[in-house]
């Protein structure tokens, strides 16, 4: 189990404020989209039935970029 801090990025205004209180996933979430969707919405930060369409890892950073939702992307950062 890991902690992150949330921040989501909108397609058109993206503002630093658009986050949310930090959210602990397991250690196996980012072995695939669909199981990193999942723990997402688990930890409500993708609403039902919101699905991951895919996701890279940058350094300390996963973003992850959601269909069915405003949001462009997710960025996941590790809390360490």
């Amino acid at each position: 189990m890991a902690t992150y801090h949330v921040r989501f990025v909108h397609k058109i205004s993206p503002r630093e404020t658009d986050v949310m209180p930090s959210v602990v996933l397991p250690d196996g979430a980012f072995s695939d989209r669909n199981t990193l969707a999942g723990a997402l919405r688990m930890a409500n930060v993708l609403p039902k039935g919101c699905r991951v369409r895919g996701f890279r890892v940058e350094g300390e950073k996963v973003i992850a970029f959601p269909i069915g939702s405003i949001w462009h992307s997710i960025i996941l950062t590790h809390e360490g």
